[in-house]
């Protein structure tokens, strides 16, 4: 399981830093969970990005784990 986690996100990104880490073990997690149902994962995330108001790029940095 490592090993794909590991070959997906080399896959995925070109450079992965520590910093931002958490985010990409998340969307990993994510896209893994709701694998068998690709058609309707578009749809899930156009009815999140429509219902979720806006949020200031300084609360977004916030999110950040800082180690």
């Amino acid at each position: 399981m490592l090993g794909n986690i590991k070959n997906a996100m080399h896959g995925t990104y070109r450079a992965i830093r520590a910093e931002h880490l958490p985010r990409y073990l998340a969307e990993f997690t994510y896209r893994f969970n709701r694998r068998f149902d690709l058609v309707g994962m578009v749809g899930r995330l156009g009815t999140a990005a429509a219902l979720t108001p806006p949020m200031p790029y300084r609360f977004v940095k916030l999110a950040e784990a800082h180690w």
